[in-house]
Formats: structure tokens, sequence, C-alpha cells
């Protein structure tokens, strides 16, 4: 992603790195991730007594929500979809102290609207977990059936990993930051049935992942992040993380886009510096790559190809370098008079090489097109439209997954047996994707990363600890 100040840059960068969730060692065994998507969350209150459970099943373009709630005050009691999946307490923003129930932050917002609305109300108006009242007999027993399109279980919208709270009084739908509806007297953490997943969490409070490679000889993982430029490196069996090489490292402020090469070198995009690093295996650098001097580069990606070279895209310039097996930089492919037009935002990304060693890959951000460009002889064919926000990807055979970073979703297209068209056949949210940009293969599993560039963009604080998610190819 481009970004006009430094803060954006970083955003533009991602970082990967960090304990496995549940402990080192925590074993790997993955179910299918294309399971039907619903979600459940069980209704605790601030004891920790289980007094109730939510349903989340999508029902045409929105979620039929289910919820029974016991020991309860009769009457009617706000609910709201807050930001943060922590049932913990922490600072209320209505009140500003600390609270039962306060780590689950503000009500989710996706629209931004940063208004307290009615449940009718259209996002970019009011929050987007402004829901319907709880409505509570006089046994304490409160129940709650509805159908809203403010959330979804993926997307922009989605609610996986958020919070359901129920407060003690009920809801104005005016007032803001959360319509007089006090304390919060139920939290229950929004679940994805049936998928499991492991997370590794990164250390930094700014890391802010975008890149994400793998070393399978060595069994490391390797994030970077988009702040400070600093490289993790994961034990990918047992979560154990470590500092690779610290950010500023020969001046590089940023780690977007990472690969490995058959050397065991890995490959970083500088981003808006322009650059192409490259690292030996204990850590070093052995050479920085400057592009030439521009107004505003972006180095986004790069990939090894068959034919020895490493082909990097440039998401505000419309070129494609290439850097040889001698470690020269030059442009290879000037797009002017190619079917890719360069527009607004963050044009060429992800990019990958085909295992034939005929062609490249390329998915356009701001159009959600993706690109075959042939290697020998540099002609462009587009091969299928329908990827908005596509950022990093990953071929498997004849199957590519796309990260699209605002969308929340990994996609899974099936292309030809020449790669020169495609079809979206699946979108996975996971467990809640939050600005999914690049993707890696580690056995038969995926590991994405969570950048969440949309909040640094906004400047909304992010969701800590910042993780990178494993879970079964789908």
């Amino acid at each position: 992603m481009k970004l006009q100040t430094k803060r954006s840059l970083a955003l533009a960068t991602l970082a990967l790195g960090a304990a496995v969730a549940g402990g080192a060692g925590a074993p790997m065994t993955m179910a299918p991730a294309s399971t039907p998507l619903s979600a459940t969350a069980t209704l605790r209150d601030p004891a920790g007594q289980v007094l109730g459970t939510a349903r989340f099943v999508p029902q045409g373009m929105g979620v039929q929500v289910t919820v029974e709630v016991r020991g309860l005050t009769p009457g009617q009691h706000g609910m709201h979809v807050h930001e943060y999946g922590r049932c913990t307490p922490g600072v209320d923003e209505a009140t500003n102290t600390v609270v039962p129930f306060g780590g689950a932050g503000g009500h989710f917002d996706p629209g931004m609207s940063k208004n307290h609305d009615d449940p009718q109300a259209d996002n970019t108006y009011g929050h987007g977990g402004d829901l319907p009242m709880l409505n509570v007999d006089e046994g304490g027993v409160g129940r709650a059936s509805f159908t809203t399109d403010k959330i979804s279980l993926s997307g922009m919208n989605g609610v996986l990993n958020r919070t359901l709270v129920v407060h003690a009084r009920p809801d104005d739908y005016k007032t803001d930051p959360a319509g007089m509806s006090g304390a919060r007297e139920r939290c229950g953490v929004i679940v994805r049935d049936t998928l499991r997943a492991t997370d590794y969490t990164l250390p930094g409070a700014q890391d802010f992942p975008e890149g994400v490679a793998y070393d399978a000889r060595r069994g490391v993982i390797y994030t970077g992040s988009a702040v400070n430029g600093t490289i993790y490196a994961i034990n990918a069996a047992t979560g154990a993380v470590r500092k690779f090489q610290e950010g500023g490292a020969l001046g590089r402020q940023a780690a977007l886009g990472l690969k490995v090469d058959g050397q065991g070198r890995l490959w970083v995009a500088g981003g808006a510096q322009g650059t192409v690093s490259v690292l030996t295996p204990d850590g070093m650098t052995l050479k920085v790559l400057q592009t030439p001097p521009s107004p505003s580069p972006y180095i986004n990606d790069l990939t090894p190809a068959p034919d020895g070279n490493v082909y990097v895209t440039d998401s505000t310039r419309p070129v494609i370098f290439r850097v040889d097996r001698n470690l020269n930089l030059t442009a290879w492919l000037d797009l002017a008079g190619t079917p890719v037009k360069y527009g607004p935002g963050i044009n060429l990304n992800g990019i990958t090489a085909t295992p034939d060693g005929r062609s490249l890959l390329v998915v356009q951000t701001n159009t959600g097109e993706l690109w075959r460009i042939d290697l020998r002889t540099k002609a462009v064919r587009r091969v299928m439209t329908g990827l908005m926000s596509g950022d990093g990807l990953l071929l498997d055979g004849r199957t590519l997954y796309v990260a699209r970073n605002r969308d929340g979703v990994v996609s899974k297209v099936s292309l030809s047996a020449d790669y020169g068209t495609g079809q979206l056949v699946a979108e996975e949210p996971v467990r809640g994707l939050r600005f999914p940009a690049t993707l890696a293969l580690v056995g038969g599993d995926l590991v994405v990363t969570q950048a969440q560039l949309d909040r640094l963009m906004a400047g909304t604080p992010p969701e800590t600890p910042f993780r990178l998610t494993r879970f079964r190819k789908f």
C-alpha cells in the first residue's frame, strides 16, 4: 500500500513473527478451512459464569442473530458488537474508567462513522455494531432473534473474533458513544464454528506485519514490520520467535513483500524507499539495490523465477524491475502500451512465477485484475477480474490463493493449464482476518499476515498482539 507519510510507509510494509498462541510447541493439526460458515459467542458475566449464547448464521446478504441470556433485570437491554475479541477489564470510553469487559473496546465501526445510531442506519452513518435491544422477561431471561445486514461473518463488516456485549440499560440509539446503555453485563467472543487455526503472535506494539516467506529447509517463517523494517524469524514447528534483523539496517525503514530464494537468501521489498534488499541466511545484508530516482517509488512485492531472475513490482510506477543472478537491477518491462493501466492508489502488487518458467502472474490491487506476463515475449494478458483489494499471491500448482486486504478474505482461484484464465471458487475469512496482506505455504497449511494497515492509515489503534494465522489450505 502506498502511504504519504512515514507512518503510512510503515503501513505498506507487513510484519510476521512470534510465539504460537497457546504456547510454544502447540500442535499444528488443522481441520479443513472450507467448513460451513457460522459462529457462536458464549456469554459470561464479569465473574466468568456462562449465562447465555448467541448464534450467527449467514442469511442472504446479512446475518441471522439468535441470542438467549439469563440472569438479567427485566426490561430492555442495549446490545452491541464491540471492536476487540477480548472479554477482559479495560477502559470504557463512555466513562473513561476501568470497567468489566472494557477490553472489548468501543462499538464495531467498519464505516468509520464515529457515531452511535439505530440498527437501521447505514454503516457510514452509524456503528456497524449497533444492534436491536435484548428484551428480558420477568424471569430474567432475555431473547432476541433478528437478521441484519450491518454485520457479516467475512469482509469489511465481518464480526469474527470480535465481541457481543449486553448492557445494563436500554439503548437510546442517539447518544455517543454507547447510547447511554450503562454497564457491560455480559460478554462473549464471536468464534468461528468448527474451524481450527493457530496464531503466531508478534512481540512489537507497532509491527503491522505485511510480508511473509517460508524457508522449508530451515523450517523458518520470516515476516517484517511495515513501520520500522524489523524482520522476525519464527520456528514454524514450535512458534519460537527471534529478531532476524533490526529495523533500519542499511537504511531499511520498511519491509513489504518477502521471498526466500533457492540459496536461502531473503529478499525484501522496501516500499517507498524504492529498494530491494538481499539478506543472507544468517541475517547479514548482502546487498541493497536502489531503483532509479523517482518522486514516488513503491517497491511492493517480488518473486524468484525459474530462469534465475527475481522480478519486482512497483505499485506507483508502471514498470516491472528485474534482478539478475549477479544482483544487477534493471527496468525489465515498461508497462506503457500494455493493457495494464495505472491509476490512483495501489496498482500492480502481488507477483508470482508459474512453475513452468514461462510466465508471471501479477494482481492489480485498485482494479481487481489478475495479469499474466510472458517471460519470453513480455506479452501481457488479462487472466480475470473480480479480485478487488488483491494483495499477496501464492501459487500452488494451478491453484492461486489471493490475500484480499480490505475485503478480509483469502480467495481461491482455479487457473487453466496455461495460466491464461481463472475462476474464483472460494473465499475464506478464517477466524476474522484483519487486512490480510500476504501468504506463505507451510506444508499443507497457509500462513497469512494480519497487517491492519487500514488502522494505520486511519490513525486508529490496532488490535494487539499482531499475529499471523496458520490454517489448512482449502
